[in-house]
């Protein structure tokens, strides 16, 4: 590139990389038409002062004995580091902030604005909340150097879904206002990812409000706004200037701040101490995913057959942990754990087929047993012929009757 053109490109503003980007202009503040004083109830917090602007903030102290449903906030102090260590948390340090955001869509990108910004701090003795609000589109230059400042004392990020959704927009609306990202090289943990390994087989969705009841005994006031309603309500507060909905998305913020530190002892105290809490198998299922992803394989074999004790998994569940734990000790070699481990499945599970095959394989190739491999051979044709008439139960007898037809051959042929 030659020097005339590089010259224009950075008249023009052009720049390679963020080190050198000013910050944008503030814009002035869109007027709203006046209404009446019963429909502006003042919101709380106060006006404070950035380099950028003013921004409005909401603070809140929470001593560490404060209820929060089950949980007091301060059992975040006793969690063990390797529960943390466990859950991915271990570097998220003393001082953890809990980040929540409330924004204009789901969409993301350039469009979508952050309007609200709950960030809750663990000071050690309670939690300090931050609500950070954009009152005018104008004022978010403010707000994220207000957030920016927030986030500069603090040891790691706690979010639910930040990694596909918060944490990536709030980027997005940093680079936008080409302001620098400080906080991303903060360690984070997202909770959504540890709540679907944990209760992908126990609750019916994983949303934070279902987690809430089911698992932290909280139940939100009606004063909550759904989340469905925040952007809309939002957009009628741009164009009415109305604070009454506004009133309730600060509380719904506030309530997700507060969760996510009690959904996070809740997770840790699973893996702390399992043994002392009445744990149903599709949590232990969930439990061993958690080790098995920490690496920890025998903590979460253990699970799984705490899981498969119980006898109250849904079929294709304890099929699948069969299935696993079996083929583990197969490729270990354990012959008599793998075929122990089929036939619980067999006999479980009575229209299992799959076992049955695992079992003839076993006796007709390692324990050299024809008569045993043909017996489970016919006890898998016995299933197959079961099955709905269609293309997989014809395709499933062809092959069972050709390794019969097989078998026989090899038993005849033996001396």
């Amino acid at each position: 590139m030659d020097d005339s053109l590089q010259r224009k490109l950075r008249r023009l503003g052009v720049v390679k990389g963020m080190q050198n980007l000013k910050p944008a202009v503030p814009a002035a503040p869109h007027p709203t038409a006046p209404l009446p004083a019963s429909t502006l109830e003042p919101l709380p917090g106060v006006t404070v002062m950035t380099p950028q602007g003013p921004a409005w903030v909401w603070q809140r102290q929470y001593p560490a004995d404060h209820y929060h449903g089950a949980y007091r906030l301060g059992e975040l102090s006793s969690l063990e580091p390797r529960a943390l260590s466990l859950l991915g948390g271990d570097d998220l340090g003393a001082r953890p902030a809990f980040l929540d955001t409330e924004t204009t869509g789901l969409a993301g990108g350039a469009g979508t604005l952050i309007f609200l910004t709950g960030i809750g701090i663990w000071e050690g003795d309670g939690v300090t909340l931050h609500l950070v609000f954009l009152r005018d589109p104008a004022e978010e230059p403010a707000v994220l150097h207000y957030i920016t400042e927030l986030l500069r004392g603090v040891t790691g990020l706690v979010t639910f879904n930040g990694t596909g959704f918060d944490l990536p927009l709030l980027e997005s609306r940093f680079i936008l206002q080409r302001m620098p990202l400080h906080w991303r090289a903060l360690p984070h943990l997202d909770l959504l990812p540890i709540a679907r390994l944990l209760w992908r087989d126990h609750l019916p969705s994983r949303r934070l409000g279902i987690l809430e009841a089911e698992l932290l005994g909280l139940h939100r006031a009606e004063t909550d706004l759904p989340s469905w309603l925040i952007p809309a309500a939002y957009r009628d507060y741009l164009l009415t200037g109305r604070t009454d909905e506004i009133h309730r998305i600060f509380y719904h913020n506030e309530i997700d701040v507060l969760s996510l530190v009690t959904l996070l002892i809740h997770c840790a105290r699973r893996l702390q101490s399992p043994d002392t809490l009445q744990l149903g198998a599709a949590e232990w299922v969930g439990l061993g995913r958690l080790y098995e992803r920490a690496g920890c394989t025998a903590e979460a074999e253990a699970a799984w057959n705490r899981a498969l004790e119980a006898d109250t998994l849904p079929p294709e569940v304890a099929a699948h942990l069969w299935e696993l734990l079996a083929l583990r000790r197969k490729q270990a070699g354990e012959w008599d754990a793998a075929l122990e481990l089929w036939e619980a499945w067999a006999e479980r599970l009575p229209r299992a087929i799959e076992p049955l095959i695992e079992r003839a394989k076993a006796f007709e190739w390692v324990r050299h047993d024809i008569a045993a491999a043909l017996q489970e051979t016919g006890r898998a044709l016995d299933r197959a012929a079961a099955l709905p008439r269609g293309f997989v139960r014809e395709q499933t007898l062809a092959e069972l009757r050709h390794r019969e037809a097989r078998l026989h051959r090899k038993l005849e042929a033996a001396p």
